[in-house]
């Protein structure tokens, strides 16, 4: 039993066929809505956040054997995060065409929801 709980996990948290459908055919109005409200908060807060990757080197203890360490130097990867300002008049013509988008989005995500949902019906047997 041990053995086959894994398998019955995976098997659990895949999708169906219907899902996926209807997942992907939603996609580009969930990334509109997502993108829209990104770019009120950013309008709000003034702001955008910015994330950088910087590498350093960093003089640290390096394991060596058994229970023997030696000091060396090692690559460090750190995200640095800073404020940018932002383009008011971009983002607020971005929001709205975004908003003049998000109905007809809404409406091709609508008609790809009934057609997965005609495609995969569940008949009753």
């Amino acid at each position: 039993m041990v053995r086959v709980l894994p398998i019955i996990l995976l098997v659990a948290a895949c999708a169906t066929p219907q899902e996926r459908c209807v997942s992907d055919a939603t996609a580009p109005y969930r990334a509109a809505l997502k993108e829209r409200a990104t770019i009120s908060e950013t309008l709000a807060r003034g702001y955008a956040y910015k994330t950088e990757f910087v590498t350093r080197r960093v003089f640290t203890r390096c394991y060596h054997g058994r229970d023997t360490y030696i000091p060396c130097w090692k690559n460090e990867t750190i995200p640095i995060t800073r404020r940018v300002s932002i383009d008011r008049a971009a983002l607020t013509a971005r929001e709205a065409e975004l908003a003049r988008r998000l109905p007809s989005l809404a409406r091709a995500a609508e008609r790809g929801t009934q057609t997965c949902n005609t495609l995969y019906a569940v008949s009753d047997a």
